[in-house]
């Protein structure tokens, strides 16, 4: 019942949930009735064939892609819906964390003074961008974790899913879903390996408190990906405490073979309700813990 009645003064979670990496794009599809999950899918990406980044072009066989989504959705099935939520890679977006002493009550007024605190840190034109963020409250006023993304990158990822009468409503990027899944407590690491992308985010309390999208040198193979990718991962952590006065307790992981030692913290995979939690669905089961 109560379920019921939430429906009636908003509308309810899409029933297709699609994250796309530079691997390849995953899915579920969910019961409308139920929200059980009815179908899974995922297709491969040739390599080359995505080149997530703010500033290039991402999509670089658009008939490739978009034969790959329609593949995709074909294996899904019937879909009685056309919204979507789409989960885009990282690394397509410029990705920060920036402080405020306050911001204004007006959602205009707040996004004009987002954009003007990015001008002069991003490759592109912030006023054309797409900008999605999210506040805390913090000591000193507010902290915001905000993500710009130039729109006609945004539209190379929707235009599949238009062509076939869907409508990606909601759009994100990959980490900031997969935030969700991540134990709230004492300053936690948490970093999502994905091809050749890796993306650290600091969060205590709840609270994102610093975060780094970056690409690899290389792509890893299994016997090396904590290797190569604790080049990045072992300096942030020194990083983290002497910033932050907050030693990490926990390195949460996503996206790796194995779960390394002598890390000087507990270390542990990023789970779902399933389990571990794979980095090309981490979005994925990220927006489902919570919609």
């Amino acid at each position: 019942m109560l379920r019921r009645l939430k429906y009636l003064v908003q509308d309810p979670p899409p029933p297709l949930i699609v994250e796309i990496s530079g691997m390849g794009v995953s899915a579920v599809r969910r019961d409308p009735k139920t929200a059980a999950i009815a179908a899974r899918a995922r297709v491969d990406f040739s390599p080359g064939l995505l080149d997530p980044s703010p500033n290039r072009s991402n999509v670089q066989d658009a008939s490739a892609f978009d034969e790959a989504i329609g593949g995709l959705l074909d294996q899904l099935g019937d879909l009685r819906r056309p919204d979507v939520a789409l989960i885009l890679p990282d690394n397509c977006s410029r990705l920060t964390v920036i402080d405020f002493d306050s911001l204004p009550g007006d959602a205009n007024e707040r996004l004009k003074l987002i954009r003007f605190r990015l001008k002069k840190t991003v490759p592109f034109d912030v006023e054309e961008a797409r900008i999605i963020y999210r506040t805390w409250p913090s000591p000193n006023g507010l902290v915001a974790l905000v993500a710009a993304t130039p729109a006609e990158i945004i539209r190379q990822y929707e235009a599949p899913f238009e062509r076939r009468g869907l409508w990606p409503g909601y759009v994100s990027l990959s980490t900031c879903v997969a935030l969700n899944l991540l134990p709230e407590g004492s300053m936690t690491l948490f970093a999502k390996k994905t091809g050749e992308e890796l993306t650290m985010a600091a969060v205590e309390g709840g609270m994102v408190r610093m975060v780094r999208s970056l690409e690899l040198t290389t792509s890893a193979s299994s016997e090396d990906d904590w290797s190569e990718s604790a080049r990045d991962i072992f300096p942030t952590l020194v990083f983290i405490e002497d910033h932050f006065g907050s030693p990490v307790s926990k390195l949460v992981l996503c996206g790796f073979e194995s779960l390394p030692v002598d890390t000087g913290c507990d270390v542990e995979p990023l789970r779902s309700i399933e389990g571990p939690v794979d980095s090309r669905e981490a979005g994925i089961w990220g927006f489902l813990s919570v919609n």
